[in-house]
Protein backbone atom coordinates (compact mmCIF):
# COMPACT_ATOMS: atom_id res chain seq x y z
CA UNK A 1 0.00 0.00 0.00
CA UNK A 2 1.39 3.33 -0.83
CA UNK A 3 1.26 6.51 0.98
CA UNK A 4 -2.29 7.72 0.61
CA UNK A 5 -3.51 4.54 -1.20
CA UNK A 6 -6.24 2.34 0.21
CA UNK A 7 -5.38 -1.75 0.60
CA UNK A 8 -5.18 -3.66 -2.08
CA UNK A 9 -3.89 -1.03 -5.27
CA UNK A 10 -1.53 -2.13 -7.41
CA UNK A 11 0.07 -1.08 -10.19
CA UNK A 12 0.03 -3.43 -12.78
CA UNK A 13 2.70 -4.32 -15.44
CA UNK A 14 2.19 -4.95 -19.10
CA UNK A 15 5.33 -6.25 -19.70
CA UNK A 16 4.84 -9.13 -16.85
CA UNK A 17 3.15 -11.95 -18.41
CA UNK A 18 1.70 -13.08 -15.20
CA UNK A 19 2.17 -10.52 -12.48
CA UNK A 20 3.12 -11.29 -8.81
CA UNK A 21 0.33 -11.01 -6.11
CA UNK A 22 1.83 -9.68 -3.10
CA UNK A 23 0.75 -10.27 0.68
CA UNK A 24 1.39 -8.74 3.88
CA UNK A 25 0.36 -11.21 7.04
CA UNK A 26 0.95 -10.30 10.44
CA UNK A 27 0.55 -13.21 12.96
CA UNK A 28 -0.43 -12.86 16.88
CA UNK A 29 1.59 -15.99 17.91
CA UNK A 30 5.60 -15.31 18.08
CA UNK A 31 6.01 -19.04 17.22
CA UNK A 32 3.37 -21.70 16.06
CA UNK A 33 1.91 -19.52 13.62
CA UNK A 34 5.01 -18.21 11.55
CA UNK A 35 6.42 -21.48 11.82
CA UNK A 36 2.89 -22.24 9.43
CA UNK A 37 3.50 -19.44 7.61
CA UNK A 38 7.69 -19.80 7.10
CA UNK A 39 6.14 -22.79 5.54
CA UNK A 40 3.82 -21.63 3.34
CA UNK A 41 6.63 -19.10 2.02
CA UNK A 42 8.56 -21.82 1.35
CA UNK A 43 6.05 -23.98 -0.72
CA UNK A 44 4.87 -21.10 -2.39
CA UNK A 45 8.28 -19.89 -4.01
CA UNK A 46 7.21 -21.75 -7.59
CA UNK A 47 4.01 -19.60 -7.88
CA UNK A 48 3.42 -15.95 -8.34
CA UNK A 49 3.04 -14.98 -4.75
CA UNK A 50 5.10 -12.99 -2.35
CA UNK A 51 4.24 -13.51 1.45
CA UNK A 52 5.91 -10.97 3.45
CA UNK A 53 5.66 -11.86 6.94
CA UNK A 54 5.42 -8.86 10.27
CA UNK A 55 8.08 -8.71 12.66
CA UNK A 56 5.28 -7.80 15.22
CA UNK A 57 3.11 -9.52 17.28
CA UNK A 58 1.01 -9.27 20.26
CA UNK A 59 -2.69 -9.28 21.08
CA UNK A 60 -5.24 -7.93 18.63
CA UNK A 61 -5.77 -4.53 18.14
CA UNK A 62 -1.87 -3.38 18.36
CA UNK A 63 -1.74 -6.36 15.08
CA UNK A 64 -3.67 -4.53 13.31
CA UNK A 65 -2.21 -1.36 13.44
CA UNK A 66 0.99 -2.61 12.98
CA UNK A 67 0.08 -4.36 10.17
CA UNK A 68 -1.36 -0.64 8.56
CA UNK A 69 1.25 0.99 9.41
CA UNK A 70 3.80 -1.33 7.34
CA UNK A 71 1.73 -1.21 4.50
CA UNK A 72 1.40 2.20 4.66
CA UNK A 73 5.76 2.85 4.53
CA UNK A 74 5.66 -0.22 1.68
CA UNK A 75 7.39 0.79 -1.52
CA UNK A 76 5.49 -1.12 -3.37
CA UNK A 77 2.02 -1.67 -2.34
CA UNK A 78 0.49 -5.01 -1.01
CA UNK A 79 -2.43 -6.78 -2.88
CA UNK A 80 -3.80 -8.39 0.60
CA UNK A 81 -2.90 -7.34 4.51
CA UNK A 82 -4.13 -9.87 6.80
CA UNK A 83 -4.29 -10.49 10.32
CA UNK A 84 -3.88 -13.83 12.29
CA UNK A 85 -5.82 -13.52 15.17
CA UNK A 86 -6.84 -15.52 18.12
CA UNK A 87 -10.53 -15.65 20.13
CA UNK A 88 -9.13 -16.67 23.03
CA UNK A 89 -11.18 -18.64 25.43
CA UNK A 90 -12.72 -18.77 28.31
CA UNK A 91 -12.54 -14.87 28.07
CA UNK A 92 -12.25 -13.55 24.71
CA UNK A 93 -9.72 -11.14 23.92
CA UNK A 94 -10.43 -7.70 25.17
CA UNK A 95 -9.50 -5.55 22.55
CA UNK A 96 -10.54 -8.17 19.59
CA UNK A 97 -13.98 -6.18 18.39
CA UNK A 98 -11.94 -3.40 18.63
CA UNK A 99 -9.44 -4.19 15.92
CA UNK A 100 -11.86 -6.34 13.55
CA UNK A 101 -13.69 -3.25 13.26
CA UNK A 102 -10.25 -0.73 12.44
CA UNK A 103 -9.39 -3.89 9.76
CA UNK A 104 -12.90 -3.75 8.22
CA UNK A 105 -12.61 0.31 7.83
CA UNK A 106 -9.36 -0.31 6.94
CA UNK A 107 -9.57 -2.85 4.37
CA UNK A 108 -7.67 -5.81 6.39
CA UNK A 109 -8.59 -9.19 6.28
CA UNK A 110 -8.58 -11.69 9.84
CA UNK A 111 -7.92 -14.80 10.03
CA UNK A 112 -9.36 -15.90 12.88
CA UNK A 113 -9.83 -19.09 15.17
CA UNK A 114 -11.79 -19.66 18.60
CA UNK A 115 -10.17 -20.55 21.08
CA UNK A 116 -6.62 -19.93 19.01
CA UNK A 117 -4.47 -21.03 16.17
CA UNK A 118 -3.81 -24.69 17.69
CA UNK A 119 -7.47 -25.55 16.47
CA UNK A 120 -6.47 -25.07 13.02
CA UNK A 121 -3.76 -27.47 13.87
CA UNK A 122 -5.54 -30.07 15.54
CA UNK A 123 -7.83 -30.02 12.57
CA UNK A 124 -5.31 -31.34 10.28
CA UNK A 125 -5.71 -34.68 12.76
CA UNK A 126 -9.42 -34.28 12.87
CA UNK A 127 -9.43 -33.40 15.98
CA UNK A 128 -11.12 -29.93 17.98
CA UNK A 129 -14.54 -30.42 16.97
CA UNK A 130 -16.10 -29.52 20.92
CA UNK A 131 -15.44 -26.21 22.37
CA UNK A 132 -11.55 -26.25 23.83
CA UNK A 133 -10.39 -23.46 25.87
CA UNK A 134 -6.40 -21.81 24.65
CA UNK A 135 -4.60 -23.86 26.64
CA UNK A 136 -6.40 -27.07 26.66
CA UNK A 137 -5.94 -26.47 22.40
CA UNK A 138 -2.24 -26.52 23.05
CA UNK A 139 -2.37 -30.08 24.87
CA UNK A 140 -4.77 -31.37 22.91
CA UNK A 141 -2.29 -30.66 19.51
CA UNK A 142 0.67 -31.91 21.89
CA UNK A 143 -1.16 -35.24 21.75
CA UNK A 144 -1.30 -35.66 18.21
CA UNK A 145 1.41 -33.69 16.68
CA UNK A 146 5.22 -35.11 16.43
CA UNK A 147 7.10 -32.88 18.86
CA UNK A 148 5.15 -30.17 19.42
CA UNK A 149 5.13 -29.03 23.27
CA UNK A 150 2.45 -26.67 25.02
CA UNK A 151 5.56 -24.38 26.72
CA UNK A 152 7.61 -23.97 23.70
CA UNK A 153 4.94 -24.51 20.93
CA UNK A 154 7.58 -25.61 18.13
CA UNK A 155 6.61 -28.30 14.97
CA UNK A 156 7.81 -29.24 12.04
CA UNK A 157 5.71 -27.74 9.32
CA UNK A 158 6.43 -31.03 6.94
CA UNK A 159 3.91 -33.15 9.61
CA UNK A 160 1.01 -31.48 8.55
CA UNK A 161 1.81 -29.83 4.75
CA UNK A 162 -0.13 -33.31 3.79
CA UNK A 163 -2.94 -33.04 5.95
CA UNK A 164 -3.64 -29.33 4.78
CA UNK A 165 -7.10 -30.58 2.39
CA UNK A 166 -8.74 -32.22 5.57
CA UNK A 167 -8.26 -29.30 7.95
CA UNK A 168 -9.60 -27.37 4.99
CA UNK A 169 -12.81 -29.42 5.20
CA UNK A 170 -13.19 -29.90 8.74
CA UNK A 171 -13.19 -25.68 8.80
CA UNK A 172 -15.82 -25.96 6.56
CA UNK A 173 -17.82 -27.96 8.20
CA UNK A 174 -17.85 -26.20 11.43
CA UNK A 175 -18.35 -22.59 9.54
CA UNK A 176 -21.67 -24.59 8.76
CA UNK A 177 -21.98 -25.64 11.71
CA UNK A 178 -21.89 -21.99 13.62
CA UNK A 179 -23.99 -20.13 10.14
CA UNK A 180 -26.21 -17.22 11.19
CA UNK A 181 -29.76 -17.13 9.95
CA UNK A 182 -28.78 -14.50 7.59
CA UNK A 183 -26.17 -16.70 5.77
CA UNK A 184 -23.43 -14.52 7.29
CA UNK A 185 -20.52 -16.42 8.90
CA UNK A 186 -19.63 -14.94 12.42
CA UNK A 187 -18.34 -17.82 13.94
CA UNK A 188 -15.61 -16.57 16.04
CA UNK A 189 -18.24 -13.55 17.78
CA UNK A 190 -20.56 -16.56 19.32
CA UNK A 191 -19.24 -19.78 18.60
CA UNK A 192 -16.06 -22.57 19.58
CA UNK A 193 -14.45 -24.23 18.12
CA UNK A 194 -14.53 -22.39 14.58
CA UNK A 195 -11.43 -21.17 12.58
CA UNK A 196 -10.97 -19.04 8.95
CA UNK A 197 -7.14 -20.05 8.32
CA UNK A 198 -8.41 -21.79 5.62
CA UNK A 199 -9.38 -18.52 3.75
CA UNK A 200 -6.18 -17.24 3.85
CA UNK A 201 -5.00 -20.32 1.83
CA UNK A 202 -7.67 -19.71 -0.12
CA UNK A 203 -6.33 -16.03 -0.67
CA UNK A 204 -2.77 -17.44 -1.64
CA UNK A 205 -4.52 -20.11 -3.55
CA UNK A 206 -2.17 -22.54 -1.91
CA UNK A 207 -2.85 -26.23 -2.80
CA UNK A 208 -0.13 -28.51 -0.93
Amino acid sequence: MRRGKPLGTKKQNANTREQERRFLVYCEGEVTEKIYLRGLVKDLRSKPVSLKIGNTHGEPWSLVNSAIAHAARADEPFDEVWCVLDVEAPQQAPSLDRALRLAREKGVKCALSSPCFELWLLLHFDRGRAYLQSQQAARELAKVLKGYDPKRKEFAFDDVRGLTVKARAAALDLHARHEQPDGQIECWCVSNPCTSVGGLLDALDYRP
